[in-house]
């Protein structure tokens, strides 16, 4: 990056991407001084300066309207391309579908083909109104749906009633432009019954003791019974440990299961006369 100080005798610097600490659409903070910056202390960047900016794009009517910044390796993936003035749509085009010839930017497809890009806040709005308008699912399903947005991916999580509901709102998000993908982690009832009950198996539970789960939107009841009241508390525990439980209701008796050969009286002893 190129940072310009002062007016009448202006200075600049390269700085290292790498040195950043956080950055948005409006500001990049480094972990430096605006002195120690200029005063050349940060480590020096070799790298040849191709300087860009809002013009720099060689197509009719577009501009360059910024840059996609992958935060692990702090290396852009996309620049944004507006089109329009005052409400300029922005398309994202990968780094691979650009070259820099003769100081100007060149994509390699039509602006039209290029992905919609929308900022996290619209995305996470828009995919909010997609659920709102899905007409199969019900009232209590978008109660208990939770929306996010991150990156251009939304992220669908909470609890619907049943796996189709799951499937329309996903369908829903996904209709979104600008989505780069959805990540559909919700849970409807019955598979959450289900996830419970393999959790149950895997601890060996089910050995000694007679349960069963019944989901609500993620409100689980515990029904059935367990030899102990330790044994009801385990239970109890690895159940509400399951992703997708919301609350906890229990229903377990401990008490020690009948056997059929406790209850069979003994026959009466025969007369020897």
């Amino acid at each position: 990056m190129v940072a310009r100080r002062g007016l009448l005798r202006a200075t600049t610097v390269k700085l290292s991407f790498a040195a950043a600490i956080d950055w948005s659409r409006e500001r990049i903070s480094f972990d430096c001084s605006s002195d120690e910056a200029f005063g050349r202390q940060m480590p020096p960047v070799a790298a040849p300066a191709r300087t860009l900016s809002a013009r720099s794009l060689a197509a009719p009517g577009a501009r360059l309207a910024g840059a996609l910044v992958e935060r692990g390796k702090r290396q852009v993936t996309h620049l944004l391309i507006a089109r329009g003035v005052a409400w300029a749509q922005e398309r994202k085009a990968a780094v691979g579908e650009v070259s820099f010839e003769d100081g100007r930017l060149r994509l390699a497809v039509q602006i039209e083909r290029l992905p919609i890009y929308r900022d996290d806040g619209d995305l996470l709005l828009l995919a909010r109104e997609a659920l709102a308008r899905q007409p199969h699912l019900t009232a209590d399903d978008r109660r208990g749906l939770t929306v996010e947005a991150a990156d251009g991916v939304v992220r669908l999580g909470g609890n619907v009633r049943t796996e189709q509901a799951k499937h329309w709102a996903e369908q829903a998000a996904a209709s979104v432009d600008g989505a780069a993908s959805v990540r559909n982690e919700i849970r409807d009832d019955i598979g959450l019954e289900m996830a419970v009950a393999q959790a149950l198996d895997r601890a060996g539970l089910f050995r000694t003791a007679t349960v069963y789960a019944r989901s609500s939107l993620g409100e689980v009841t515990l029904f059935g019974y367990a030899p102990s009241a330790a044994m009801v508390a385990e239970i109890v525990r690895i159940a509400s440990q399951t992703p997708g439980v919301r609350s906890m209701a229990n229903r377990l008796e401990a008490r020690v299961p009948t056997s059929p050969a406790a209850t069979t009286a003994p026959a009466p002893a025969q007369d020897a006369g």
